[in-house]
């Protein structure tokens, strides 16, 4: 089967939704299918065109940005003649400009709802709204990844009659040296994020004074799109912590197995519905690591299923210090609940998911 992707950043470019995309491409490819991402050229030094690990990527050249999406002539053009040779289009949501392949197809359409969106200009947000819901009325298939996120979000509400759940791709992450020495006696509380208000590391690190030998270890880009003044925040938050915070920079996701080796907990301090699940939490289990999440729709549902980790209230710093502690106390009793975990996201039960929902629409 032919399947094009529209989504607006890809790889190089490392989020959750550019990671999720590239994983399923990649095996759609592994099982015969032939596989195209149409995405935004987001940095002037990617090709146009190029084939990675068998997916085809086609980028559109933007005239401006936008926030984080962008204005093209090139995108109507290429999803125009993209859309005529594929048999099913699935579009990634958020994306302002995701309602124009899906309208031009011929073919069927898949939306994947990743998230909503919580911006600052609430004039774009409901804009973009506004487009993600056109492209959602007209797919004939929903998917988001958990039951849970799609009976609270304010866009998957009307859809429901039409929307499938499907875990996202994980796979068991491979263990690999970082070359990071970990000091003896040290605790690691790690994060594995963008700099991105919707992640709430202000209040990870608002837990530091109630923790004791505790060190925060970011995995993660620390120069996002359109998040400038909040790192600027966020830095001046460490400043006053700077012997027990650590920026690792982004990690390579095919190594990020080294990176939970070496810590003990990891924590997703998220504060909104931007926050739909936290793939990372589940690769921090698949490796035996407990996880300390917020009580947000998705993002709860993988330490419910598998009980491997502890659930708190969002933006409470309180909270999350007395869960880490709880965590890092009983890890052992979390640890025996690897299997589970490595049952319930199974990757290959994902991938068959997908082959069936498309040879079904």
């Amino acid at each position: 089967m032919r399947v094009l992707f529209s989504i607006t950043y890809y790889t190089p470019y490392v989020s959750g939704l550019t990671i999720y995309v590239k994983r399923l491409a990649e095996e759609l490819v592994k099982r015969g299918h032939e596989c195209t991402v149409l995405c935004m050229r987001h940095d002037n030094n990617l090709a146009d065109s190029e084939t990675i690990n068998g997916v085809r990527i086609v980028r559109a050249n933007p005239l401006f940005r936008i926030s984080k999406g962008f204005i093209s002539w090139e995108w109507v053009v290429k999803s125009w003649l993209l859309t005529k040779s594929a048999d099913v289009t699935i579009v990634n949501l958020p994306q302002a400009e995701g309602w124009m392949p899906a309208m031009m197809t011929r073919n069927k359409v898949v939306a994947i709802y990743h998230c909503e969106i919580d911006l600052p200009n609430r004039f774009i947000q409901a804009v973009l709204e506004g487009l993600n819901w056109l492209t959602l009325a007209v797919a004939d298939k929903v998917i988001t990844y958990t039951e849970d996120y799609g009976k609270h979000s304010r866009l998957l509400k009307r859809f429901l009659n039409k929307t499938k759940y499907i875990y996202p791709p994980i796979p068991i992450p491979k263990t690999t040296d970082l070359g990071i020495k970990k000091p003896k006696g040290e605790t690691w509380i790690g994060v594995a994020a963008r700099l991105a208000q919707e992640k709430g590391i202000e209040y990870l690190i608002g837990a530091l004074p109630l923790l004791k030998n505790c060190k925060i270890v970011v995995a993660g880009p620390v120069e996002p799109v359109g998040e400038e003044e909040y790192k600027n925040r966020i830095m001046k938050l460490v400043e006053k912590h700077k012997d027990r915070v650590r920026f690792l920079g982004t990690i390579d996701p095919e190594k990020m197995g080294g990176f939970y080796k070496l810590i003990d907990v990891l924590v997703l301090p998220s504060v909104n519905s931007t926050e739909a699940f936290g793939m990372v939490q589940v690769e921090a289990m698949m490796m035996g690591v407990p996880v300390v999440a917020t009580d947000l729709p998705g993002v709860r549902v993988p330490i419910l299923k598998t009980e491997m980790g502890e659930v708190v209230p969002i933006r409470n710093p309180q909270a999350l210090a007395s869960a880490i502690v709880k965590v890092l106390k009983t890890g052992s009793y979390f640890a025996k609940h690897r299997d589970v975990v490595l049952t319930e996201f199974n990757i290959n039960k994902t991938t068959a998911s997908w082959e069936n929902l498309l040879n079904e629409i």
